[in-house]
């Protein structure tokens, strides 16, 4: 199929306006190879992937395709908490009962889990990735160095005011992320619940607002989202829970069958997972700890409370304690392949498009 909008797609030097969510700990480099040999652009998370990892991942994407892809980092800022981890007595009482349930010995310490995104940064500039992508901002001097490596920059964009701080900072292009995505929010201004904006408005918002192409992300399951999205103005989409469904996806067996079994009104966007909010699917962890009358750890370290307990719960196929992240076209997931999806977009989006 031929676009018509073809300026993103020639900038990324990709066939089709679709870009696999570079969501962490769901995407492997067998799930980039496939998006970007079907014509679209492949995507890593690789926020939790330490420096030597991540250049085996990057140099295994790279023996199985030489088309473009995305990797994903978080902004550096987020590493290091600017509050104590100060454990309250409600949450240290409901951890401990959890492992004692569990088989598991004492808490684990809080601690960082993902980067360091400037030693992260410095293997995929060495092994010349594409595109490189972040959540949680993006700075301007970082930025200026991608773009002297000769590589491209997208970051996420949850309001207008952040839209237009990146483009300020200088990306090649803006993720629009709508309040139906599932997975951390990309907020890095303000409060995230007054950035809980609908991408249908979003998008449209932002595109008005900022003179680089705009990526629509959140509640795009199929052909209709993805025509919809570029009726609105975006380039391209980011989808990430439809790619969930797809067999290659690297998910836990309790992940995926609550995927399939789980609508929309029992998502949530909460903090005791992480720290930070994030749309998932409510189980009786989030239940039970959204309970307690106090404060959650400041965001990674919350995560690193419920690691040993979510390896164990996974190890059980238990989805009682696990982060089973999801967004809110979670109803219009299909069991299907990565190569059956491409086609589906792009041949369903032909269809619609004659008819419109």
């Amino acid at each position: 199929m031929t676009w018509r909008n073809r300026g993103l797609l020639d900038q990324f030097g990709i066939q089709h306006p679709v870009l696999l969510a570079p969501m962490a700990g769901a995407t492997n480099a067998d799930m980039v190879i496939r998006v970007s040999n079907a014509g679209g652009m492949g995507g890593l998370g690789a926020a939790g992937l330490k420096p030597d990892k991540l250049r085996q991942v990057v140099r295994e994407i790279k023996a199985g395709t030489e088309l473009p892809f995305q990797v994903n980092l978080f902004a550096a800022d987020t590493e290091h908490p600017a509050t104590p981890a100060v454990i309250g007595p409600g949450l240290r009482d409901r951890l401990e009962g959890y492992h004692r349930e569990m088989g598991l010995q004492e808490l684990p310490e809080p601690r960082g889990l993902f980067g360091p995104a400037m030693e992260q940064l410095t293997v995929l500039l060495e092994e010349q990735v594409p595109v490189i992508s972040f959540h949680f901002g993006v700075d301007q001097a970082t930025v200026a160095r991608i773009h002297a490596a000769g590589a491209q920059v997208i970051c996420s964009a949850t309001t207008v005011a952040e839209a237009r701080t990146l483009a300020a900072a200088g990306v090649d292009a803006i993720i629009a992320q709508g309040a139906e995505a599932g997975g951390h929010r990309g907020t890095f201004q303000g409060d995230y619940s007054d950035a809980l904006i609908g991408t249908l408005a979003l998008v449209p918002q932002i595109k008005d607002a900022v003179n680089v192409p705009v990526i629509a992300a959140g509640g795009i399951m199929d052909a209709r989202g993805l025509v919809a999205a570029l009726a609105l103005g975006a380039s391209a989409v980011q989808m990430g829970t439809a790619f969930l469904g797809c067999r290659e996806t690297p998910i836990t067996e309790a992940w995926r069958q609550q995927l399939f079994s789980t609508e929309a009104d029992q998502l949530v966007v909460t903090r005791v997972l992480s720290g930070k909010p994030a749309r998932g699917i409510r189980n009786r962890y989030i239940t039970e700890l959204e309970a307690l009358d106090e404060p959650m750890l400041p965001y990674p370290l919350q995560y690193s409370l419920s690691g040993v307990l979510r390896a164990r719960a996974q190890a059980q196929n238990n989805p009682d304690f696990l982060a089973m992240w999801s967004g809110q076209g979670i109803g219009l997931l299909q069991e299907t392949t990565i190569e059956a999806l491409m086609t589906d977009l792009v041949t369903g989006a032909r269809r619609l498009i004659s008819e419109l």
